[in-house]
């Protein structure tokens, strides 16, 4: 397969802050996917494709309390995509030129790095799980909404590594916090069990800032197509970090078996703060997109990566760098917004370096999928 994405870079009017909460969701309801993101603790914004090269920009809501993490959701049923992030969310306001209305769900909720979406309690509707620096917890959401929704908790956090997914093979959605996965003991999210799955990579000694330490992207999937899911990884947080995924040998999450994915080449390289797992050739196998950081670099300039499944079961891999241009990425999301039927990417720094491809500006980044098989 020849992995092939051309570039273009859409804004590099943002300003200069840290940059997350990013999503790709139909706000507008056209079919076509809208770019969400936004700076910590400030505006969201969410992006109108029109053409590769042609977006238009649009104030999605303001004040958010959210550090990194977000998620896409029609929060109210109304059929519209609306946004939560941090301890609040925005209701579709159904016109591109009006903000989204903000409500609180929880105003003590803060410092959060992760949000994801699943059916935590078996209803057959989306709850949502966070975890911040103080913990890991899911929210019932109300039938009312805009009213306070409904907190549990789940157990201790670390800074980064949230995701979901049928561990044990009971059909209830358990929850992975990198080093240790959360067994829904009851399937309905009142009870919680710490498992555990094997420590992420150690910061190395040069490097040790608090937020370096257990903090990952997880992706929970079935790595080697044998009907148990497994656990895709990267270190998110410190330079030199590995990408490996754990597989799930009894299929009951008790015994998990590291799997690396190698680099090309010997050389550090930076923080893999984006992961996605899917089939990025068409061959139906899981590949593995991610980009390496800015604000936390490595040796060379920050790139771009898929590793091609080349068994389809995980056991061998050919790493293709699909970009090379001085820019890095973070919370990359992935997805088909061209509507040619093929994933693309788009990514941003976290916070922009002064000797990046733009001249140190912050930037929205398109990688238009344009591969042949």
């Amino acid at each position: 397969m020849s992995f092939r994405f051309k570039p273009h870079v859409i804004d590099t009017t943002l300003t200069d802050r840290f940059y997350a909460q990013t999503a790709l969701a139909d706000l507008d309801g056209d079919g076509r996917l809208e770019y969400i993101v936004g700076y910590r603790y400030g505006d969201l914004y969410w992006y109108k494709y029109h053409s590769p090269d042609h977006w238009t920009r649009h104030l999605l809501g303001q004040n958010s309390p959210g550090a990194v993490g977000a998620c896409a959701l029609d929060v109210d049923g109304d059929g519209h995509m609306d946004f939560v992030t941090g301890g609040a969310w925005y209701r579709n306001s159904r016109s591109a030129d009006q903000p989204f209305e903000r409500f609180v769900f929880d105003p003590d909720l803060t410092a959060v790095h992760d949000v994801v979406v699943a059916d935590l309690d078996g209803d057959g509707r989306p709850e949502v799980a966070t975890m911040s620096a103080d913990d890991a917890r899911w929210y019932k959401i109300p039938d009312d909404p805009t009213q306070p929704w409904i907190m549990h908790p789940i157990g201790p956090a670390v800074h980064a590594g949230l995701s979901a997914g049928d561990l044990n093979g009971n059909g209830a959605v358990d929850l992975v916090r990198t080093d240790i996965w959360f067994e829904n003991v009851n399937g309905d999210g009142s009870e919680w069990v710490m498992r555990p799955i094997g420590p992420s990579s150690t910061a190395p000694p040069d490097f040790q800032p608090d937020w370096a330490f257990d903090a990952t992207c997880s992706w929970v999937c079935d790595m080697n197509r044998n009907g148990k899911n497994d656990i895709v990884f990267t270190d998110a947080e410190i330079p030199g970090g590995k990408i490996w995924w754990m597989e799930n040998l009894d299929g009951l999450g008790r015994t998990w078996l590291r799997h690396e994915v190698p680099n090309s080449d010997p050389i550090r390289r930076g923080a893999y703060h984006s992961l996605y797992v899917g089939d990025l050739d068409g061959d139906g196998d899981l590949d593995i997109f991610t980009c390496e950081m800015e604000d936390v670099g490595g040796e060379r300039p920050p790139r771009y990566y898929i590793w091609e499944n080349l068994d389809g079961r995980g056991g061998a891999w050919q790493e293709h760098v699909i970009l090379d241009m001085n820019l890095g990425g973070h919370a990359a999301v992935v997805g088909d917004i061209t509507g040619n039927g093929k994933p693309d990417i788009i990514a941003k720094p976290w916070r922009a370096r002064p000797e990046n491809g733009v001249g140190g500006k912050t930037f929205v980044l398109f990688l238009e999928n344009v591969s042949t098989p």
